[in-house]
């Protein structure tokens, strides 16, 4: 037994090692086996993972906190709500490309902190909507890429051509237009009548006045207002509305830059403009220390029936109706007003993908009547969407045809905002009768001629 038992240890020790190399290769053999299936698992989990991440993907669109009102929707009170319902409209149709586009809204004072310094971070924009003198600024750092490649035909065709103009640099679109504002006085058609100006009340039209019935409107309404009642808007304490200022430099004839986009009021015309606001805080035009005032203090007298002469867009028209008469700014010629167009522009983040994505995004929206049709209230920048609307637009018969009057206040400069941030400043110690306007003039033009260049040596559009 015990041999039986030592022959069958000795018989399979012998097979052992007659086949030991064979069960070695076949050991390894199942190792390779599993570690092949292990790192193909891996692969597969890593191209699930990387598939999810390119399909997965989150564009932020920012957004001023500005009023709107649209004609097609009347729930419609703010812009933001316009993008978020196209980001809706986006989302639902397009579920396969598993896109989230969160909306976030800032303050109009914010650009800094919510643009300039989330670059390259979580919270960085993909797509801006803003107004352009506000936008450009991005355009000359090399953030914001060109939409030539989604401009179709039809959307160029259907875009008003000064549009295109606005939105071009160096011969290609940095942004998209998606509607317009434009600007001029307004007055209050009561405290007219109350001083006796009811000569120059009148409806249904955009007037221009001369310069000496300028000065009569204002030194009438000057004197024969009751007390803490005054005739005209005059603000400096921030940034906020002091392109409306800017509107008023151009009184005496200055065009503010020339034609290299310098500023240039201290040439005669541009002295003149700025020696008539700081005689009309003698003449009692303004409101008391108006260098203490921001846009929504006057905005809040002539609210409550204590200015005369305020401004208003054909946007904000609508809310004042038949007491309220409309008037150009004071110009040379007759009469200025301006323009505030807003629409879209794309930033790269280093993300080819989510540049396309946004693209893909403003290619959708401008494709949409439905979308586009959003912009009716203000004025539409697309020229289906204007016809369609014109007639249930506030207003627009006659700011289509005082569009001869506009003048572009902010040059092609590269850095408008950098301009406000020492506009406002100047003019405030001109209103506290600080400085000149001949020093006034002097300090502009070095001051924002200096932000200029330094503004051109330092642009670099994307290509």
């Amino acid at each position: 037994m015990e041999r039986a038992r030592r022959n069958k240890r000795e018989g399979m020790s012998l097979a052992y090692t007659k086949n030991g190399f064979g069960t070695r290769l076949r050991i390894m053999s199942a190792f390779l086996v599993v570690a092949l299936v292990a790192a193909l698992a891996a692969c597969v989990g890593c191209a699930q993972t990387s598939s999810s991440q390119d399909e997965g993907m989150t564009l932020i669109i920012k957004v001023p906190d500005t009023k709107h009102s649209a004609i097609c929707d009347g729930t419609i009170t703010t812009i933001d709500q316009v993008i978020q319902r196209m980001a809706d409209a986006y989302m639902a149709e397009h579920p396969e490309k598993n896109v989230t586009i969160e909306v976030k809204t800032f303050e109009q004072d914010g650009y800094e902190s919510n643009i300039v310094e989330c670059y390259d971070s979580e919270d960085a924009v993909d797509i801006l909507y803003a107004d352009y003198f506000n936008m450009t600024t991005f355009i000359h750092d090399g953030r914001v890429v060109p939409l030539d490649d989604i401009v179709t035909d039809d959307i160029r065709e259907d875009i008003y051509d000064y549009l295109w103009e606005e939105s071009t640099f160096d011969g290609r679109v940095y942004a998209m237009p998606y509607l317009t504002r434009q600007n001029v006085l307004t007055y209050n058609k009561d405290l007219f009548n109350q001083a006796g100006l009811e000569e120059y009340v009148s409806i249904n039209e955009i007037q221009s006045w001369s310069h000496d019935e300028w000065d009569y409107v204002l030194d009438t309404l000057a004197e024969n207002l009751p007390e803490e009642v005054y005739p005209m808007m005059m603000y400096a304490n921030s940034d906020q509305g002091d392109t409306h200022i800017m509107a008023l430099l151009g009184s005496r004839g200055s065009s503010i830059y020339d034609e290299t986009g310098h500023m240039i009021l201290t040439e005669p015309e541009g002295v003149a403009g700025l020696e008539e606001i700081r005689q009309g805080v003698g003449r009692g035009w303004f409101p008391p220390h108006a260098q203490n005032l921001d846009i929504n203090d006057c905005s809040s007298l002539f609210k409550q029936g204590q200015l005369a002469i305020y401004f208003l867009n054909n946007v904000s028209y609508e809310r004042y109706g038949s007491s309220v008469g409309l008037v150009n700014f004071p110009g040379e010629d007759g009469g200025i007003a301006t323009t505030f167009t807003s629409g879209f522009e794309v930033f790269d983040n280093g993300d080819p993908e989510r540049v396309a994505a946004a693209k893909d995004f403003l290619s959708y929206v401008y494709s949409s009547p439905e979308l586009m049709s959003y912009a009716a209230g203000a004025l539409p920048a697309s020229q289906s969407i204007a016809q369609e609307y014109r007639y249930e637009i506030q207003g627009f018969d006659m700011f289509e045809d005082n569009y001869v009057n506009v003048i572009n206040i902010f040059g092609d400069n590269p850095d408008i905002r950098g301009i406000r941030e020492h506009f406002h400043v100047v003019i405030a110690d001109l209103l506290a009768g600080k400085i000149t306007a001949e020093e006034a003039a002097q300090t502009l033009d070095e001051t924002c001629n200096a932000i200029i260049d330094e503004g051109y040596a330092t642009s670099q559009l994307h290509e």
